[in-house]
């Protein structure tokens, strides 16, 4: 009786152990250990970069990759996991794209219609720049998309029946219009 329980012991033992070996195999090979650390000298300029936007740092006065590399490391220890994540973060806001609104229907058609989700909508004026410009439209462009607001650029210019809008009601306000 004692002799078949030990065995009985012994064999849920070594099923426990061999799983445990199995599943850390399996672990090390997919790059599961996260918590091993990246040195930052390694990385590229990019990388860097990249890493200390998911830490919320700006790096905007830093020209030189040592300078960035610093910020990274007195920002604290970056792990493989943090890489791994700030990587795949990069990849996606890569495919994020701003919807460029054809006209007035168009805009109602996404954006007041549907009454889906949150915009950010850059109104540029008629025969004017846009008040922000393309590069740090698309910065914030991809910093909003990860709250899951949606963006778009409507451009007066290229629907006519704003510009009948604009002629008309911009001299009521007191303003001059320029065309």
């Amino acid at each position: 009786m004692w002799l078949k329980l030990f065995f009985l012991l012994l064999y849920f033992l070594i099923l426990f152990v061999l799983a445990r070996f199995f599943e850390a195999i399996v672990w090390y090979e997919t790059g599961i250990f996260a918590t091993q650390l990246v040195d930052p000298v390694a990385l590229s300029f990019k990388k860097l970069k990249t890493i200390l936007e998911c830490r919320g740092l700006g790096y905007s006065a830093l020209p030189e990759k040592k300078d960035v590399r610093e910020l990274v490391e007195k920002s604290g220890d970056l792990m493989e996991g943090e890489l791994y994540s700030a990587l795949k973060e990069e990849e996606a806001s890569e495919s994020i794209s701003s919807t460029n609104f054809s006209g007035e229907m168009h805009f109602y058609e996404l954006v007041e219609d549907t009454k889906d989700g949150i915009w950010l909508v850059q109104v540029i004026a008629n025969d004017r720049s846009p008040l922000v410009g393309k590069i740090h439209w698309e910065k914030m462009v991809k910093k909003v998309s990860r709250f899951g607001i949606r963006t778009g650029t409507f451009n007066c210019s290229s629907d006519p029946s704003i510009q009948v809008l604009v002629r008309i009601f911009l001299p009521f306000r007191g303003m001059s219009l320029v065309t």
